[in-house]
Formats: structure tokens, sequence, C-alpha cells
């Protein structure tokens, strides 16, 4: 049976975890897309990638310490800065935008805990993969059958089975984040959407 975006279960699975937990599923987000803001960038020559994939290590890092200093990342208006402009539009926007939207959510997430931007930031790469998919599949306006038949692409599915394995992963951690992370950080950059 194939995966689906089921809103109301990732909620409570994301409810049910802890704050390093909930923030290492996000940032696993965040990993899948920044290599998509990078070919965003590299086409127009636009936007700072570098700025987007330190932050990404950052909270990466952070979440190995013993205890998470959030001083050390940008701000989320920072972060909100890095949006693509209108005149820097290229097949690869949407990605980008996503990727800036997953980091956005990252942070508020960091200084919140609030589980709708762990919930958002899992939005946010689905949708990337989803949009990615259907150009791929050159589909421009979906019926309903459409749409079936898009959600069963080996990307989305791919995408949404990676969600499902880091929350398995991150419940059956135990105590501090050790291998996890490096499990969960090398299962979003081998189903990162981009040049790889």
């Amino acid at each position: 049976m194939s995966e689906t975006f089921d809103t109301e279960r990732l909620r409570e699975d994301l409810a049910s975890l802890t704050a390093w937990q909930r923030v290492a599923f996000a940032v696993a987000c965040v990993e899948v897309l920044v290599p998509s803001y990078f070919r965003f960038a590299a086409l127009e020559g636009v936007g700072d990638p570098e700025f987007v994939r330190d932050t990404t290590d950052s909270v990466w890092s952070e979440l190995e310490r013993p205890s998470f200093d959030s001083s050390r990342l940008p701000s989320s208006a920072t972060v909100e800065e890095m949006l693509p402009e209108e005149d820097d539009w290229n097949e690869w926007a949407p990605q980008a935008e996503d990727a800036i939207a997953a980091l956005f959510y990252l942070i508020e997430l960091v200084h919140s805990d609030d589980v709708k931007f762990a919930f958002h930031a899992a939005e946010r790469s689905y949708s990337a993969v989803d949009e990615f998919a259907a150009r791929e599949a050159d589909l421009r306006v979906l019926d309903a059958a459409g749409r079936a038949a898009l959600l069963e692409s080996p990307l989305i599915q791919a995408e949404l089975a990676r969600q499902r394995a880091a929350l398995r992963i991150l419940r059956a951690a135990s105590g501090e984040p050790g291998s996890v992370l490096a499990e969960l950080r090398t299962s979003a950059e081998r189903h990162a959407i981009g040049p790889k």
C-alpha cells in the first residue's frame, strides 16, 4: 500500500516526540531541500546558498551538543529574507521557496517547540517533491485521477517513506541523539531533491 501525506497522523506523531526529536525531524526535512536551493541560486546567480547550508549544519551540530544553544542560529526574519524574488524565478524556484520556508519553520521550532512548525517543515519537504515529480512528468493541470497517479510517483513515495522512517527511528531513540542524527542526515541526503 502506498504512503499518503496524512496530516492528522503526522501532527499526532510529531506531538508524541521530545523537543530534540522534533528538531531532528524538521532539520532532516530541510536537508532534503538544500541541494534544490543551491540549484536555484546557481541558475540565477542569486541568493545565499552558503547561508542555507551553514544554518542547516548549525542545527545538526547543536543537536549533538549536551544543550542546544539557539543563540548560535540566525533569526527567522533573516532566513525569510532568503525567499526567492519574483524577478529571480526559474524552474527550481518552487523548491528553493520550500527550502527557505522549511528553514524558517525549523528556526521557529527551535525557539518555540511548537509542533506546528515541525509539521510545516515536513509539509514543505513533501510539497517540493510533489512539484518536482509533476514537473519531471510534465504534468501541468491535474484532476483527481492525475493527483492519485502523481502520488504513486517513486519520488513522492520515497519522501513519504523517508518521513515515516525518520519518525520510527526517533521514537525508538532513547536518551541522547547519538548515532540517530547521522542516520537521519544520511537518509535525507540520499533523498535530496536536486544535484547530489
